[in-house]
């Protein structure tokens, strides 16, 4: 059939074993002219929702090509596609992801294989990377859905392929200690599902977690006094691979507001991420999970290579599951690289990243991690205060043991001229993400509320302590040159200065006086 001669109401099936094939709803053979454009087929119809993000597509059959002639092969490539099927909206393509129509095209991507007839695109090469996605495509379907020997699977994986977290707790017969228990775990369970498209289950049997990360809470009382104590069990039998504990009175525990109490639900998150990641590498398996957690181990470095691969990983991440806070913390990424790289167009940068964190948010607005992130992209990219304190005071009632939100709501206490609220804000998400490994955040960010208030002592000891968790992180360098320079210690100053030359070279203690350069808060702190 010609395809000028499709009617309007015509739909398509997409037949992706044996020979790729496109029918009409009249039986009809779609003739599409060229590889790749059946390969962009295919690779929508597997993709999750039938959706594919316009770089990914791009790396898969146009790498190597430069990034701007990528994008121009794509577009020529859906222009053929979209006239071929003679009609324009069977593809559709919105926030720089491409769609297969679900009212015009139907495929057997879900069909189990046992039903199909012939190879997975059998036939269709193309050069790498496609070859090495066809590899792993045909192994997957291949692969068995259930144990040869007929035995049942005390723990099944989720139908996602993403990890599975068990949960465990016990406490005393009482029903508000085993709600305040109960409330305890929802946190942990909230700041791992913000982050990443976990599955969650709860056991009373330990053995059935034995290759997954578990996570057991337990609640003793002596007198009006309470001990929780949160264990995550190594592999081994006996052996404990993190413990943690909070003491206090009972009525703390109820109302759940007691900073050390929200520290030790940070702790345990931050340790399920942990166990996850080491349980997921063992498996030699890539998850979308997996990769938003090694992202998010780089997102706080402010190292640019750290940051690459971290944005690398989370657009394959979101590639695998359209997860929002993926988005969010790619926005977080090139925000941040608006006033750490000065080799980038900072409008552009405004205009990504802010895109970006308004697609998280319509995709997930009760994510309490991606309300933070976004509160604090919308800060660096010159949008509303008032909106981004509305989002951070929204994370923290979300999840109040999430350190970004309170950090994120002290910046826009700090836009607003409120400073004393946001020193308090940011004491107290340096009290949570104390024992975190992006404590470095947390301590610069109580430094630059320190130093707006006048209290410079302060702001010198949290940017030293910035300084020395991470050497290469260069806000806290900046803070202690201005700091030393205005206590006059001019040998302090001079080796601030080649220590920042190190990471920026021609840095000159005038720079910080620039309106360009990142040091806006030093500034209005009267230190440049």
């Amino acid at each position: 059939m010609r395809a000028d001669n499709v009617p309007e109401h015509i739909t398509y099936h997409v037949n992706l074993f044996g020979p790729f094939e496109v029918t009409t709803s009249e039986g009809d053979v779609l003739h599409l002219p060229s590889k790749r454009g059946r390969a962009l087929i295919a690779a929508l119809a597997t993709g999750r929702k039938r959706q594919r993000t316009r770089d990914w597509l791009q790396d898969l059959l146009w790498q190597g090509r430069g990034k701007a002639q990528a994008s121009a092969s794509l577009r020529q490539e859906l222009r053929l596609l979209r006239k071929a099927f003679a009609q324009a909206d069977v593809i559709l393509s919105e926030h720089g992801t491409l769609t297969l129509n679900p009212d015009l095209v139907t495929t057997n991507a879900a069909e189990p294989l046992a039903t199909t007839s012939g190879e997975f695109l059998e036939g269709l090469d193309l050069p790498a990377p496609f070859d090495g996605w066809l590899l792993e495509q045909r192994a997957a379907l291949s692969a068995p859905c259930a144990p040869q020997d007929g035995a049942e699977r005390t723990s099944p994986e989720p139908p996602t392929g993403e990890p599975i977290v068990y949960f465990n707790r016990t406490s005393p017969d009482q029903l508000d200690m085993q709600t305040a228990n109960e409330v305890f775990q929802c946190q942990i369970e909230k700041g791992l599902a913000d982050l990443a498209p976990l599955e969650f289950r709860y056991t009373s049997d330990d053995s059935v977690a034995a290759d997954h990360t578990l996570v057991k809470t337990q609640i003793l009382e002596a007198g009006r006094e309470t001990l929780l104590r949160v264990v995550m069990p190594g592999h081994s039998n006996g052996q404990s691979n993190w413990t943690a504990h909070w003491r206090g009175m009972q009525q703390d525990l109820l109302l759940y507001d007691d900073d050390e109490l929200l520290q030790l639900a940070y702790r345990a998150q931050e340790a399920a991420v942990d166990a996850l990641s080491l349980s997921e590498t063992r498996k030699n398996k890539i998850s979308a999970s997996l990769l938003g957690f090694r992202a998010l181990r780089n997102i706080f470095s402010m190292d640019r290579p750290d940051l690459d691969q971290a944005d690398s990983d989370l657009q394959a991440a979101y590639e695998r599951v359209p997860k929002g806070i993926f988005l969010a913390w790619r926005a977080f990424i090139q925000a941040n690289l608006i006033v750490e790289s000065t080799d980038l167009d900072p409008g552009h940068q405004a205009h990504l990243s802010a895109n970006l964190a308004r697609r998280a948010l319509q995709s997930e607005p009760e994510n309490a991690a991606l309300k933070a992130a976004a509160s604090h992209v919308f800060l660096l990219t010159g949008q509303d205060p008032i909106a981004a304190g509305e989002l951070a005071r929204d994370a923290t009632a979300l999840n109040p043991s999430n350190p970004l939100a309170w950090a994120s709501w002290a910046n826009a206490e700090i836009a607003m001229g409120q400073l004393e609220t946001a020193a308090g804000y940011s004491r107290k998400a340096l009290q949570i993400g104390r024992f975190s490994r992006s404590r470095h955040w947390w301590e610069m960010q109580a430094g630059v509320s320190a130093a707006l208030v006048g209290n410079y002592e302060a702001a010198r000891v949290h940017s030293r302590m910035a300084h020395s968790l991470v050497p290469s992180f260069r806000p806290p360098l900046r803070y202690l040159a201005a700091l030393e320079q205005q206590r006059g210690d001019g040998e302090a100053v001079d080796t601030l200065k080649d220590r920042m030359r190190d990471l920026e070279p021609g840095f000159d203690m005038s720079d910080l006086s620039e309106p360009e350069y990142p040091s806006g808060n030093l500034r209005r702190a009267g230190l440049a």
